[in-house]
């Protein structure tokens, strides 16, 4: 396994140069774009990592996938999807169009709208109660108590207008519950969660193990929720880039800007790759190539 990891990373390597880092938000673009790793976890218990799958980094709309966790365990799969939808939704993961002629209601919960939706829903009266809720169950799930970035929090928190005008658009066809300005910072908060690959990684291997974590045995979502959250990454989880994700990978996955990608296959094992260079849609360049070189090497794709 290590011979191949690192075989992936050579050649994703040479597709760093084509990417920039977020600058959009003020703390990421300090980012290094030359920095690049992955992590595989099996069911077993075993992990393998190659390259910086060490480097901490912020998780950003990855964390998505996990307060969707959180609020299915909360208050059930029915109650959740009755404020999102399982759309792909073809526009950019911060766009305001489809809100407008949709009454409010986000096409899905990976885009920015979905998400803020969905921590609305989070138990707690705060937003650093409900940022404990999520981080939590995640600290459990990689064995190391997890945090969020300091600097990255704040950066988005101040420069993120667009974001809370989504939040107060969605207040005002009561879809966001309670206080519209938790639920925002709720948001900002779970995106600045900072994690490795090889934690992400361990994080994400119930999504393979039929929604049981293997090294606790905990059951942590149930086996038709799993189904639900794993094919709505497929449809959604890379954003306008999820039709080619799933021809060229094949399998669920999850990105955020911060530069990481979670890829689940089922019944076999999880993945995190990480690379903050970006391409035009918000998705790590390096990361996508290390995983599609992983796909066609090891026979991932679920529609070969």
């Amino acid at each position: 396994m290590h011979s191949i990891l690192d075989a992936a990373l050579q050649s994703a390597r040479p597709f760093l140069s084509k990417g920039k880092v977020a600058a959009y938000i003020p703390a990421l673009n300090r980012a290094n774009p030359d920095q690049l790793g992955v992590a595989v976890c099996l069911p077993d218990g075993s992990s393998f990592s190659a390259g910086d799958a060490g480097v901490g980094f912020t998780i950003q709309s990855i964390s998505k996938v996990f307060t969707l966790v959180t609020a299915i365990r909360s208050l059930g799969r029915d109650r959740v999807f009755e404020r999102v939808g399982l759309e792909p939704s073809g526009n950019p993961f911060y766009s305001l169009v489809q809100l407008e002629y949709e009454a409010g209601r986000p096409r899905n919960p990976f885009i920015n709208a979905g998400a803020m939706a969905i921590s609305s829903l989070l138990p707690g009266e705060t937003s650093s109660i409900r940022l404990d809720v999520v981080a939590g169950g995640m600290s459990e799930l990689c064995g190391r108590e997890l945090s969020i970035n300091v600097d990255v929090y704040s950066s988005e928190r101040d420069t993120g207008n667009r974001n809370k005008a989504v939040g107060f658009f969605m207040k005002h066809f009561d879809i966001i519950e309670g206080d519209v300005t938790v639920a925002v910072d709720t948001y900002f908060r779970s995106c600045s969660i900072e994690m490795t690959c090889l934690e992400l990684a361990r994080a994400g291997l119930f999504l393979s193990n039929h929604g049981v974590d293997p090294t606790s045995k905990q059951r942590i979502l149930e086996q038709h929720d799993v189904q639900w959250i794993n094919s709505l990454m497929t449809t959604c989880g890379l954003y306008d880039a999820s039709g080619e994700f799933a021809c060229r990978v094949g399998v669920p996955g999850k990105s955020g800007v911060g530069g990481g990608i979670l890829a689940i296959v089922p019944g076999k094992m999880s993945i995190a790759a990480f690379g903050p260079a970006l391409d035009e849609k918000g998705n790590s360049i390096g990361a996508w190539k290390v995983l599609e070189f992983l796909s066609a090497e090891m026979g991932l794709s679920l529609y070969a």
